[in-house]
């Protein structure tokens, strides 16, 4: 009670401060020089961060994370963390103590012996987040990349997208500083030149620790290339080592042994887990998309457009044969370390890799996307291009269709964009044929919400599809939602900030006005079965 009440006192006498990525934006991102007077506010004294997170508190908090986040980002030893927060009488770390800090911003929501009002706890979040950032830039650490790492899915989660590339490109600047790059290649010859020896990897005699930073680099990779399916530019990582080391078992990975011997360690090669195939798509397929779209076209030159045409196609042939793969690798896994897990197909990382290879199929081909009215077209629709838009967005609902609550609750903060894309190609599609909204749209939008109680940017994606299916049989200059929501010759990539802001101003608005002059089953979407298109 006494702690509570000296919380409640601090709380009150700190003065909300700007956003670390503010300060940021106006001086270190724009290469202008920063003064001492502009780092922003955070903890005044040493005692005022213990006063916060206690070792009881540390503790509940990192349960609360390897219970509901680790599913999803596995990039911390559990072990290893229960082990030190376990030793009242040792002092944390300072480097674990920053990770621990970026944990405590992402699950103090759901800390609920916090008794602080809503307003107090996303302050108290934004003061340890701020601190966390000025630590973690200041730093070339293994924990700086991984409390970097957490911040920028929280970012991305709550539809700061900015924030979160930004966080992933100095993750990215960190993990070149480290020779991360040079750890995770086994075919690198470590010693071939003089400067070669200043980056020679850190390996030591503890698996855990090398396996954390391979973890680490390949999360960044991974995120950076998902994050940016649609960029026309050049986007992401477009290169991958010649021999990867990629994440070892999941099993190995939850084991509190310290040493153990590599081929205990990664006994399926490629395929030892799902986050590894979840990278292997992100670094190694979509790279092949990423480049696709920066080549410029004309679609008013038959030429042109014909070797557009059979290169998408070669493209999406090589997609679909990953996907053949990538199924006939999941069986081998669930059998391999998962064999007693009755709902191993839901696993986070299963889940996502099926839901982005979605995404890249209809990225890939958007540009031969049918128009409705409102919309200049060039050229007529591909039908081959119309027919696996359809595929990719079916695959997509089905998918999220046999998603329990809980699993769409706590899902990645990446799928929500996934879902959307599909969710957007359904209602522009339905009203470019002048059919009515399919079924399926039902499910996408259902499954925006459920990941809204979590993640804010599926709750603003959810509030454009509502808004977007409301306005159904309206003119696309007489709606409210973006003009360029309707053309699909934009990638939702290309416009995701713009309608991201319009759902936070004008969106919430017209939502308020669609909730009280429509009729509730145009507002308010259902759950289907699992098995209406099985």
């Amino acid at each position: 009670m006494a702690k509570r009440l000296r919380l409640r006192l601090w709380l009150d006498q700190q003065a909300r401060p700007p956003t670390f990525m503010d300060e940021l934006s106006d001086g270190l991102l724009q290469g202008e020089q920063s003064s001492p007077a502009r780092v922003p506010k955070v903890m005044d004294r040493q005692s005022d961060e213990t006063l916060v997170l206690s070792r009881s508190m540390m503790s509940d908090l990192c349960s609360i994370w390897f219970e509901k986040y680790h599913r999803w980002f596995p990039i911390l030893h559990q072990p290893t963390f229960d082990q030190i927060i376990d030793q009242p009488n040792v002092v944390v770390p300072s480097d674990r103590r920053m990770v621990i800090d970026a944990i405590a911003v992402a699950t103090m929501e759901h800390y609920e012996v916090l008794s602080v009002d809503p307003a107090q706890r996303q302050q108290l979040q934004d003061n340890i987040a701020a601190s966390v950032l000025r630590r973690a830039i200041a730093t070339a650490s293994l924990a700086s990349v991984q409390a970097l790492l957490i911040l920028s899915a929280l970012s991305y989660g709550h539809g700061k997208l900015m924030e979160a590339w930004n966080m992933l490109a100095i993750c990215r600047r960190i993990a070149l500083h480290l020779s991360s790059d040079i750890m995770t290649d086994q075919s690198t010859p470590t010693a071939t030149t003089p400067t070669a020896l200043r980056r020679l990897p850190t390996h030591t005699n503890l698996v855990v620790t090398d396996e954390g930073k391979i973890r680490a680099f390949w999360m960044t990779r991974m995120l950076e290339n998902i994050s940016v399916i649609g960029a026309r530019y050049e986007a992401g990582s477009t290169t991958v080592p010649g021999d990867p080391l990629l994440p070892c078992s999941d099993s190995f990975w939850t084991s509190p042994n310290m040493v153990m011997g590599e081929g205990q360690v990664r006994p399926f090669g490629y395929y030892c887990s799902a986050f590894s195939l979840s990278i292997i798509l992100a670094v190694s397929e979509l790279s092949y998309v990423h480049q696709f779209l920066r080549k410029p076209v004309n679609m008013a030159c038959f030429a042109e457009r014909d070797t557009w045409q059979s290169e998408a196609q070669q493209i999406d042939e090589r997609l679909t044969a990953w996907r053949d793969e990538f199924v006939a690798a999941f069986f081998r896994l669930a059998n391999a370390e998962h064999a007693h897990h009755e709902r191993a197909e839901m696993d986070a990382y299963i889940v996502l890799t099926d839901c982005v290879l979605n995404t890249a199929v209809i990225t890939l081909l958007h540009r031969r996307s049918p128009c409705p009215a409102g919309i200049d077209q060039v050229v007529e629709p591909w039908a081959f291009a119309s027919s696996r838009f359809v595929y990719a967005s079916e695959n997509t609902a089905f998918k999220i269709r046999q998603m329990h609550e809980d699993e769409l609750v706590n899902c990645h903060p990446h799928s929500p964009f996934s879902i959307f894309v599909a969710a957007r190609f359904y209602i522009v599609h339905s009203k470019a044929l002048d059919a009515n909204v399919p079924t399926n749209l039902h499910s996408l939008a259902f499954a925006l919400h459920t990941c809204g109680k979590h993640w804010a940017l599926a709750r603003l994606f959810e509030r454009i599809i509502r808004i977007a299916v409301a306005e159904y049989r309206t003119p696309i200059a007489a709606s409210t939602v973006p003009r360029e929501f309707y053309d699909l010759r934009l990638t939702t990539f290309e416009i995701a900030e713009s309608l991201i802001e319009w759902a936070q101003g004008p969106g919430t608005h017209a939502a308020a006005n669609i909730g009280s002059t429509q009729s509730h089953a145009t507002a308010t979407f259902m759950r289907m079965a699992v098995d209406v298109l099985a």
